[in-house]
């Protein structure tokens, strides 16, 4: 078919897609459209994509014993889908989140002769009766499933009481998942913290380049609808930027009405109508610095000192092209040598964040307070 780019498609208007190659899911071009039947195309992989949010698993060859066709008699998808008889022993499954959500990336493996597969998860059944409870009544599944798994133990009664076990699991349920919901501030050791119990890396990024790795032309913060980040630093740290008084009165009204009550960033929305600057500098600003009162508020990148888990970057294959040619890693060295919560972009010899910045968890922003239920799969559960 042809896709026309200025026609809002949707897909599935009844029905599930059949999600193998040559299999039928429908589309209907545009409000009040008729559905029409479509044939799933197959998709072919550039055997150099390094931009995948997972690493590939490498998987068995077909017919090994230990990866099988499922059966073809029975199944519409013609050996289009496969079945994993045994689990993978691989230092890559560690690199791979416990649970998968449905706005996850998904994670894909490479048989030996070259073929692409997608993992297609699917419910872990886990045996809990009164003979053979689960020692922690699920607590790690509700943990692992951010409280959409809850707990399966019961008090201890007449039918059970035969098979009652006193559990000592750190993550036992104790009939609520309070636990999911224990606040973290996001501050320089509570970070410290997380990477000392957890093994991971997680960082407050600061000194991005305001237009990104390639300097793309900065929007100004006068732009109705723009939303831009500002620092919140000691008056003394800043010289406040030249404009007039009709951009200064708009620009700092905007930053003293936001609900925004972080104390080390200030997020803002230009807004849509009834305020605008000056003819002058409504286009032209770019680096920004305000002085208010006792303070001032300085421009940076959308993502400034936002706190990433940079993990990924840790990888042996190296994904994030780090210089690791002095000896010290750039992502370890701050957190395993200082202690150091901090990772400062600008001393990066080399430039990965645009490129990367999908394959990142975000966690928060520095001075965020989040619940515990809130940080990524390889801390929580760690």
């Amino acid at each position: 078919i042809t896709i026309d780019p200025s026609t809002e498609y949707s897909i599935a208007c009844w029905d599930f897609p059949e999600e193998w190659i040559g299999g039928t899911w429908y589309m209907r071009a545009g409000p009040g459209m008729y559905c029409r039947p479509v044939l799933n195309p197959p998709i072919y992989f550039d055997t150099n994509t390094t931009q995948l949010a997972n690493p590939v698993v490498p998987l068995p060859a077909v017919g090994s014993g230990g990866l099988e066709v499922i059966d073809q008699q029975k199944n519409e998808s013609s050996g289009q889908e496969f079945i994993l008889l045994n689990g993978l022993d691989h230092d890559i499954c560690t690199q791979l989140p416990d649970i998968m959500y449905e706005e996850d990336p998904p994670v894909f493996g490479q048989t030996p002769d070259g073929m692409w597969l997608q993992f297609d998860p699917r419910y872990d059944v886990e045996e809990n009766t009164a003979e053979n409870p689960l020692r922690d009544g699920g607590g790690t599944r509700t943990l692992i499933s951010n409280g959409l798994a809850q707990c399966s133990n019961v008090r201890r009664n007449v039918f059970n009481e035969h098979g009652c076990i006193l559990s000592r699991e750190p993550t036992t349920c104790k009939g609520t998942s309070d636990n999911l919901f224990i606040p973290i501030g996001l501050n320089a050791e509570n970070i410290v913290a997380i990477h000392e119990i957890t093994g991971t890396y997680p960082y407050a990024v600061m000194n991005l380049p305001l237009g990104g790795d390639d300097n793309a032309p900065i929007v100004s913060p006068c732009i109705k609808g723009t939303k831009t980040r500002w620092e919140i630093l000691p008056e003394n740290e800043c010289v406040q930027t030249d404009m007039d008084t009709q951009t200064y009165n708009v620009l700092s009204s905007v930053l003293r009405q936001t609900q925004d009550d972080n104390s080390f960033v200030r997020d803002i929305v230009f807004p849509s109508n009834g305020a605008s600057c000056s003819a002058d500098y409504a286009d032209s600003l770019e680096e920004v610095s305000m002085i208010l009162g006792n303070q001032c508020f300085k421009r940076g990148h959308p993502e400034h000192l936002s706190v990433f888990d940079l993990t990924l970057c840790t990888r042996e294959e190296n994904p994030c092209t780090l210089d690791l040619s002095n000896g010290d890693h750039p992502v370890k060295s701050p957190l395993d040598n200082d202690g150091n919560a901090f990772f400062d972009y600008q001393g990066q010899d080399n430039v990965f964040w645009d490129d990367q910045l999908s394959r990142l968890t975000k966690i928060g922003r520095l001075g965020d307070t989040i619940m515990f239920k809130d940080l990524p799969n390889n801390m929580r559960l760690a």
